[in-house]
């Protein structure tokens, strides 16, 4: 474990920015690496006979499931080891994991396969925002946050727009030939060929990323599981609550929005899944970065006047600003007006994700950070993939009663989230304030 000082050297700022821009592009890759078995799911069915319940649990539970929970372990590893070792452990863990999904031959192996790209991926945000936080002064950390977590939403927009040249490729069951594997079905190369490249980032992690000091209190103060449950239960439990609440609120509905906007597109303008993929693809890759850019602009203006809740601010006029765009685009007369308001509500619900972890930074003790983002993320993930994608297809079915009413589901879901996490948020501020009043 580097040791933990009180007296700050930042890194030269070049370096920083290198460090952030490569762990950008792991970022990036992660949520291709991810999503990319949403484009494959006919091929994946047909040649594997698989039905929709296993796809789904291929996707969700396979994933989800080791992802959240083992991101527990990965972060106090972050916290005691040397963090770009552990990132780059987990990177090289789930691309092997990706490319193995290729050479799945029945659906116990792709289902072990994709445990273990959940496995991998784990270890990567949790170091990768801590060491953040140690290698920028706080006057530049939140534009350095936002820039990472822009590769969460590249990654989505490559997924998409790439995924209408995957569906002609693999819909015919089209094959390809691989050196060393010689003649494979297309889905089969699409995983090796998305998966392999990570290797390479990996080492190239290992090799250039240096572990830096980190800054805070002295090593005796403990970093034992014990100690950190100790700290979840003092003064700032209500902050931490309130934070964990409200943003897996907004995650809830990004959720949903991400799961069925394509369908919505499909049912209700006719859209190919090809068409889909790309108009999809195309905004999500201007939109959603402008979105995280914007909200690190907006916290970092906001706390000349409000500096001790600034993220929070705006996670909760974000929240209110983006429900009447979210309940507007499922019932837009054209496609073209509902893709442009679609563009809006992803632009505006980007936003908060590249403060929220700032937000828990500048108030928890450097020897907890990686951890106190792994209980964030295990929140946000792990509630937000189970209440968001399914709530809605609860609405559809079970409440209104037909897949037809998709848009009044994606509606509901939207009112049902967001005013819930504004009101957390009002919560979340005050005792926010009081924590960092505290520590500053």
């Amino acid at each position: 474990m580097a040791g933990l000082t009180d007296t700050p050297r930042w890194p030269r700022r070049g370096y920083a920015w290198y460090v952030v821009i490569l762990l950008a592009v792991l970022y990036l890759c992660s949520f291709l690496d991810r999503n990319i078995i949403t484009l494959l799911v006919e091929p994946l069915k047909r040649d594997l006979d698989l039905n929709d319940v296993e796809i789904g649990m291929l996707y969700g539970l396979a994933f989800a499931a080791f992802y959240t929970t083992l991101g527990l372990f990965a972060a106090g590893m972050a916290d005691l080891w040397n963090r770009p070792a552990v990132i780059a452990a987990g990177v090289v863990l789930w691309s092997v994991a990706t490319a193995a999904c290729g050479l799945a031959s029945n659906y116990a192996q792709l289902f072990a396969a994709r445990m273990l790209v959940g496995v991998g991926q784990a270890a990567l945000s949790p170091a990768a925002y801590s060491l953040i936080a140690d290698y920028f002064p706080p006057k530049t950390r939140l534009r350095a946050t936002a820039t990472y977590a822009t590769g969460l939403y590249l990654g989505i927009g490559l997924a998409s727009l790439t995924g209408g040249l995957v569906i002609n490729w693999v819909a015919g069951g089209g094959s390809a030939d691989l050196p060393l594997l010689g003649a494979l079905r297309g889905w089969q190369a699409v995983f090796i060929i998305v998966g392999l490249p990570g290797v390479l980032l990996g080492v190239l992690t290992l090799a250039s990323v240096r572990e830096t000091a980190r800054f805070g209190e002295a090593p005796e103060t403990g970093v034992s599981a014990r100690a950190f449950i100790r700290f979840l239960r003092g003064p700032q439990r209500t902050l931490y609550l309130t934070h964990f609440l409200g943003f897996t609120c907004q995650v809830t509905y990004s959720y949903s929005f991400g799961a069925w906007t394509p369908s919505f597109l499909i049912r209700e303008f006719g859209w190919t899944q090809a068409q889909t993929g790309l108009g999809l693809g195309a905004v999500t890759l201007v939109t959603a970065p402008l979105g995280v850019y914007l909200g690190s602009v907006a916290a970092q203006r906001l706390r000349r006047r409000r500096p001790r809740d600034a993220e929070i601010r705006v996670a909760f006029a974000v929240a209110l600003i983006a429900l009447p765009f979210a309940v507007a685009f499922p019932f837009a007369s054209t496609a073209t007006l509902a893709l442009a308001l679609i563009g809006v509500t992803q632009c505006l619900i980007s936003m908060p994700f590249g403060i929220s972890p700032v937000a828990l930074n500048e108030v928890t003790p450097n020897r907890f950070r990686a951890r106190i983002i792994a209980v964030y993320l295990f929140c946000v993930n792990l509630l937000g993939l189970s209440l968001g994608p399914v709530g809605v297809a609860l609405l559809t079915e079970r409440v209104f009663g037909s897949p037809d009413r998709l848009p009044l589901a994606l509606a509901t879901m939207a009112v049902c989230t967001m005013p819930l996490a504004a009101a957390i948020f009002r919560v979340c501020a005050p005792a926010y304030r009081r924590v960092a009043r505290n520590r500053a």
